[in-house]
């Protein structure tokens, strides 16, 4: 376990750098910056936006205002949101709060969904929850998170439902939001636990726990089960990624204040030590999540360890003889 997380760690290490470096390279090379609107401003003077661009550092070469950026967020300062004129940790830690926390619901929900559906589609094919989640799959895997987001808030101005105002209309708009976020990774989940213990229940070790006698509960939960998984805890992993960005459209249609809504407004505003900070955070929560799912594979199935070993032993010989 010590060997997986050194790994991880080194191996997230060098996925934050190139995924800030290409970043940071592809703002710059979209032309513009967080000055650009005053631009066409008959009052702003061209002395004026030059020394703007001079304190926020934008006149610098690309190479520099990387490394002054890299080196102040290695220290834990991600700068000042030139658009927002706050500090950029200060501005995102609440935003990422509520985001987590909504994907942290969305999850919770969709997995709830899938494991209730994806266990009574299993155990009887053919049956009422087979086609239910079949149809329920179907539809969350093909309609568009904005499709459902839009859906979601004509239902919401209908009813009514953010009108209560405090934290009545809060918790309203989160349940909501969850909602929509968690459809997409309903399908994904379902179709793993549906597919992954049906074909578990076929198994021959299953069914020579039913030939012992074992009760159907126990043959599901510390047989079945545990075998189907892997694939699940597998997406799991990936899921975290697919919250978070499309937490982009659900926040933005919905009015939900995280990260996702504060992205929209970095990039109209061309403010690039805030997008950096969003960029960084999220893709740290993605290598965390990824870094749980890692663990918890390994604590399932002891065997993935043990195959991870053999073809690094296998990679070590090969590369001994080739030297």
């Amino acid at each position: 376990m010590l060997a997986l997380l050194v790994s991880r760690l080194a191996q997230g290490i060098v996925v934050l750098f190139a995924v800030t470096l290409l970043t940071f390279a592809l703002l710059g090379a979209a032309g513009g910056d967080a000055v650009s609107a005053v631009y066409d401003d008959p009052r702003v003077s061209a002395e004026s936006l030059a020394r703007l661009r001079a304190i926020h550092g934008l006149d610098r070469p690309f190479h520099v205002r990387y490394a002054r950026w890299l080196t102040s967020a290695l220290g834990g300062d991600l700068g000042t949101s030139i658009y927002f004129q706050t500090s950029v940790g200060s501005l995102l830690a609440p935003r990422l709060a509520r985001t987590l926390a909504l994907g942290a619901a969305a999850l919770l929900l969709s997995l709830v969904v899938a494991f209730s559906l994806g266990v009574a589609a299993a155990r009887r094919r053919g049956s009422w929850a087979d086609r239910l989640s079949a149809a329920l799959e179907l539809t969350a895997s093909s309609t568009p998170r904005i499709v459902l987001a839009l859906v979601a808030l004509v239902l919401a101005a209908r009813w009514a439902l953010f009108e209560s105002g405090g934290a009545g209309g809060t918790v309203l708009r989160f349940l909501l939001a969850a909602v929509v976020l968690a459809a997409p990774l309903v399908a994904i989940f379902l179709a793993q636990v549906r597919d992954g213990l049906g074909e578990a229940l076929r198994e021959d070790f299953v069914q020579l726990a039913r030939a012992k006698g074992l009760r159907e509960r126990v043959v599901l939960v510390r047989h079945a089960m545990r075998a189907a998984l892997n694939p699940v805890i597998t997406v799991f992993g990936f899921s975290l990624g697919s919250a978070l960005s499309g937490s982009v459209i659900v926040e933005t249609v919905l009015g939900w204040p995280g990260v996702g809504q504060l992205s929209v407004a970095a990039v109209r505003a061309r403010d690039v030590p805030l997008l950096m900070g969003i960029v960084l955070a999220t893709s740290l929560a993605v290598l965390v999540g990824n870094l749980v799912a890692d663990v918890l594979l390994h604590l399932n199935d002891p065997r993935v360890a043990s195959a991870e070993k053999k073809a690094s032993a296998r990679a070590a010989e090969l590369g001994a003889r080739a030297n």
